[in-house]
């Protein structure tokens, strides 16, 4: 029965990394929308998460990275995914189950802030994403960027709240 109860886990987890791969290719196709595509498939690894655990995740998170360096276009996308929206939604639950809500949004920022000036430090490409305002006074890209996360990680709490309530899913 084990060995059943792992194949539909590698299966669904497989079927995911599937969607988190198409994703990130849409996200390339529509230059305005890859950073939310990129988004949308982290929460694809939250759902893995949800159903599979986080080791299933992990691996989900390296598939997607993997496949999507070789078919994606635009590597740019594929990099944010993979330093950031894909790692979140498992970094995300191991900070959660601290429990201690001002700690958590510390240790959220941190790792936030910490991502965002190594991407805008060690990539061009990425860069060239944020829009021309922000650029050209970078002083205002972290705290922008902040903001803009901690939005989308209320955000994100809802709909693993919202799929795992009214969904069944995990």
């Amino acid at each position: 029965m084990e060995r059943r109860d792992k194949t539909k886990k590698l299966t669904f987890g497989a079927v995911m990394t599937a969607v988190g791969v198409l994703l990130l290719l849409l996200g390339s196709s529509m230059p305005g929308m890859r950073i939310a595509c990129s988004a949308i498939a982290g929460v694809i690894i939250a759902i893995i998460v949800m159903r599979c655990g986080l080791l299933y995740a992990l691996l989900g998170v390296i598939a997607t990275v993997l496949l999507s360096f070789l078919v994606v276009p635009a590597k740019e996308i594929v990099l944010v995914y993979s330093v950031f929206f894909g790692p979140y939604a498992l970094v995300k639950n191991l900070i959660e189950r601290l429990h201690k809500l001002l700690l958590e949004w510390l240790i959220k920022l941190l790792y936030c802030g910490v991502v965002a000036v190594l991407l805008l430090r060690f990539s061009d490409k990425v860069l060239a994403m944020v829009p021309a305002v922000m650029a050209a006074h970078v002083w205002m890209y972290l705290p922008a960027v902040l903001i803009l996360f901690a939005v989308y990680d209320i955000v994100f709490s809802k709909l693993i709240v919202y799929l795992f309530q009214r969904l069944h899913i995990g």
